[in-house]
């Protein structure tokens, strides 16, 4: 998996994955995100395209669901979008398109992510 920011204007960080999100990618305490943002990082708003993200396997979800819930302890949003069809289908098996926050593209992310859009769980 490579995580890359694409931008940063001061209110919103975007990111993206690419490759797959896999156990032999991750280390079990890899905080990728925490990392790249540095101290406070959880507190900032993120959106994160996975169009690039191949694959993704329990541990990725596992990832993915600590980093959403690192964000709400520090009252700030992670938005995922541009979702491949495989990686959501395993979100809908495990139902996590319910916990997540989704977006179809990066701009309703955007606003999902400053609380002027609804997360659309059933996309």
């Amino acid at each position: 998996m490579e995580l890359s920011i694409q931008s940063d204007d001061g209110g919103v960080v975007r990111m993206q994955i690419k490759g797959p999100v896999v156990q032999n990618k991750l280390q079990p305490a890899a905080e990728p995100i925490g990392d790249m943002l540095g101290a406070g990082g959880y507190a900032r708003k993120v959106v994160l395209d996975l169009q690039g993200a191949e694959f993704i396997d329990s541990s990725g979800v596992n990832w993915l669901l600590r980093c959403h819930k690192r964000f709400r302890e520090n009252g700030s949003r992670l938005v995922l979008y541009g979702i491949p069809p495989l990686v959501m289908n395993i979100l809908k098996v495990l139902r996590m398109h319910l916990v997540f926050d989704l977006a179809r593209s990066e701009e309703e992310a955007v606003e999902v992510a400053q609380d002027k859009a609804p997360s659309n769980p059933r996309l």
